[in-house]
């Protein structure tokens, strides 16, 4: 889809000009708490799309966090994932975090016959893990808009057999600009990597492209009442050069650790993801991903446990 990228890019390419033009209204987050190190409440959950506020803690200081979901993906069914994190803050600009997927339950298409004669069958797996994530994040309130960047490492504890990892050590750099007007937040991201799974970590996709891709997104989220988020994002994905995909799924287009052309790693859509608190310690959330290039759609809901909970925020204008 060509014209879709180009569409996109000029899409994003004008959002940033905007973006970067001064308004008149502007809203900070401030802790109602004693601190003075409290950083953008939306740019701490949104930068790499792992979950909602408090992850990587607002303040200084440590967090620990476990977060259980439950998806379906048109491709290959159900799965469930646990994925424990920690995260700490030095200071108001900079923070580290790491993680790891493990699937309690997934549909592998594994080969019951011979190399000769291919057989693939879905095959359930428990408790298998996915690629480790280590990321260091940068946070920056300027004026007229706040900038984060992360860089991600990817360890190969995932099994690319079953299409959980990549099979070697990966990265990511991203890069997040975003700007507050009263309840809305818009926001563009690009960045490089040499891994899919590193992008937008919190719908895990059947598959994992690797190699050197390029990949922007440009959306808004918006504050609701009692707490509530929605975050709606579209995003592109653009290979640069060849990729290995390893796949969960057999579908035809793809197969377990296959070498293809890059175009059949491009990928293209929109995310959506609404967080609902509970309570400080527990948030429920809904995702939904569909993917126009390769016509498939993920969607399901998790639970994150945080050791410590968020500050309240408040708007100061």
């Amino acid at each position: 889809m060509p014209h879709i990228s180009r569409r996109f890019s000029l899409y994003a390419l004008s959002f940033a000009l905007y973006a970067l033009l001064p308004h008149s209204t502007h809203a900070q987050a401030t802790a109602t708490g004693p601190s003075d190190e409290i950083v953008s409440r939306s740019a701490s959950s949104s930068t790499n799309g792992a979950g909602p506020v408090g992850i990587v803690p607002l303040v200084r200081g440590f967090n620990a966090s476990l977060g259980t979901s439950s998806q379906h993906d048109s491709s290959n069914g159900w799965s469930s994932v646990l994925t424990p994190g920690i995260a700490w803050r030095f200071n108001r600009y900079l923070a580290i975090n790491a993680s790891v997927p493990i699937y309690t339950y997934i549909n592998i298409d594994e080969n019951k016959g011979t190399l000769l004669k291919p057989n693939y069958q879905y095959v359930p797996k428990h408790a298998v893990p996915g690629d480790t994530s280590l990321a260091v994040a940068f946070d920056a309130p300027f004026r007229p808009v706040s900038y984060s960047t992360t860089v991600s490492l990817g360890l190969p504890s995932g099994n690319d057999t079953y299409g959980l990892g990549a099979g070697q050590v990966t990265y990511d750099f991203n890069n997040h600009f975003e700007k507050t007007f009263g309840f809305l937040t818009p926001d563009i991201e690009f960045g490089i990597g040499d891994s899919s799974s590193l992008v937008r970590t919190r719908v895990r996709k059947s598959y994992i492209a690797v190699g050197t891709l390029s990949h922007f997104q440009a959306g808004t989220s918006i504050d609701l009442p009692f707490n509530m988020s929605f975050e709606a994002d579209a995003y592109e994905i653009l290979p640069v050069s060849p990729d290995t995909i390893y796949s969960t799924t057999g579908s035809g287009k793809r197969k377990v650790t296959t070498v293809i052309g890059k175009t059949a790693a491009e990928d293209n859509g929109f995310n959506t993801n609404l967080d609902i608190p509970i309570n400080g310690h527990v948030t429920l959330s809904g995702f939904y991903n569909r993917s126009l290039r390769n016509r498939d759609d993920v969607a399901g809901f998790s639970f994150t446990f945080l050791l410590k909970a968020p500050p309240k925020i408040v708007d100061a204008r």
